[in-house]
């Protein structure tokens, strides 16, 4: 039996899928039914930081080239 991946782990591989597919995590939640000032606020945060991170260095990628976003 594989190992169980940790929350931080499962947050990162559904934050990941959610950028690639270009889901709001708002828009998740509204479409599961579920209100984000009821969820727990560790986990959003951790997810929309992640988020925010990934958008950033696509930004950075498409403006300085793969193998220069990480300079500027």
């Amino acid at each position: 039996m594989a190992d169980k991946p940790s929350d931080s782990q499962l947050r990162l591989l559904l934050a990941q899928f959610l950028f690639a597919h270009n889901v709001d995590i708002e828009t998740l939640y509204n479409a599961l039914g579920a209100d984000l000032s009821s969820a727990d606020s560790e986990a959003v945060s951790h997810m929309a930081g992640i988020i925010d991170g990934v958008t950033l260095a696509t930004a950075k990628i498409r403006a300085h080239g793969i193998d220069n976003w990480a300079k500027s």
